[in-house]
């Protein structure tokens, strides 16, 4: 199984979103800045099965193509007490859109607070291996707002450290939180349980039942506090 971190333009997101929802595909979707031009984009987070990985990047060929835009570069900063010699600068032409996927395999993927597999685990010789002796997880959960709060103060009670994203998930844009929590893999485990204890699941729009949270558990090659 992989978690895909889709990177699109902002002008390709609603068409990508709708197109994956119809096909079934959850997902969760954060407004991001990126490129030397600081330009507006949308990240999606989505896990899916090895096998499903091409079909999903078919539907991002699809919807996200490459723009030509013509941009205005910004001047260099005057230093104090320079005098500014009022340089005309020409517009650029530049090429944006298009999108940037990057594939991570998955240790756990998982529904709280029940702990039920988002999909079953299915390897294919292709996919790189998920070791469970990583240093250190990265835990990804996503939790409705209602229960950001509580979530967030029992993890710090118990001592650990976090980083609080304000996303929105499904093709509605449903408000809710992102946390990533470094942990060993001892601590897994226990952050999932901490997680749990805190989340509900609720009744969406339509009587459509939605879960108290989604986890994501993958490994990392180091993990350093500078």
């Amino acid at each position: 199984m992989q978690l895909l971190i889709l990177i699109v333009q902002e002008e390709d997101a609603d068409g990508l979103c709708k197109r994956l929802a119809t096909l079934g595909f959850r997902f969760t979707r954060l407004n991001t800045l990126g490129g030397f031009l600081r330009t507006a984009n949308t990240t999606l987070l989505l896990a899916v099965r090895d096998e499903d990985v091409e079909q999903v990047l078919a539907i991002v060929r699809a919807c996200c193509r490459t723009r030509t835009a013509i941009v205005n570069p910004m001047p260099w900063a005057v230093e104090p007490g320079q005098p500014s010699f009022g340089a005309v600068l020409t517009p650029l032409e530049a090429q944006v859109g298009g999108a940037t996927v990057f594939c991570l395999p998955l240790v756990r993927a998982l529904h709280l607070p029940d702990e039920r597999p988002i999909m079953p685990a299915v390897t294919s010789p292709s996919s790189p291996p998920t070791s469970l002796e990583s240093p250190v997880h990265l835990i990804l959960a996503i939790v409705h707002n209602d229960d950001a709060g509580p979530v967030t103060q029992a993890l710090l009670t118990a001592g650990y450290r976090l980083t609080r994203i304000n996303t929105a998930g499904g093709f509605l844009r449903r408000g809710n939180v992102t946390l990533m929590v470094g942990v060993e893999p001892r601590q897994v485990d226990e952050v999932i349980g901490l997680i749990r204890a805190h989340v509900r699941p609720r009744v969406e729009s339509g009587s459509e039942s939605a879960y108290g949270a989604t986890v994501f558990v993958l490994p990392t090659t180091r993990f350093v506090h500078i």
